[in-house]
């Protein structure tokens, strides 16, 4: 059973769109992310740190697709699939 602080983190606007995002499109970049939850992205570094410092979301690097940017990791998100089933109740 998920916590009441993560129960709550989930009840924020912010945090809502972003969760919902991730869960809607796996493995989604973090450019993408901005564009599809609506968040300012401020508030979108902001949030997402902490739902990564939660355990909410992980945040992976990647390979990038070209061989230009390929020295610079990007990072993409997904929600933690031991907490998934519950988020998505939550969000439900």
């Amino acid at each position: 059973m998920m916590n009441k602080k993560v129960t709550g983190l989930l009840g924020e606007h912010a945090v809502r769109q972003l969760v919902q995002a991730v869960l809607a499109s796996p493995y989604i970049e973090k450019s993408d992310l901005a564009d599809r939850c609506g968040v300012p992205a401020p508030d979108l570094e902001i949030t997402a740190t902490m739902l990564v410092d939660q355990m909410i979301l992980l945040e992976l690097a990647s390979q990038a697709d070209s061989s230009m940017e390929s020295r610079v990791p990007k990072k993409i998100y997904l929600v933690n699939p031991e907490m998934e089933e519950e988020i998505r109740a939550i969000l439900a």
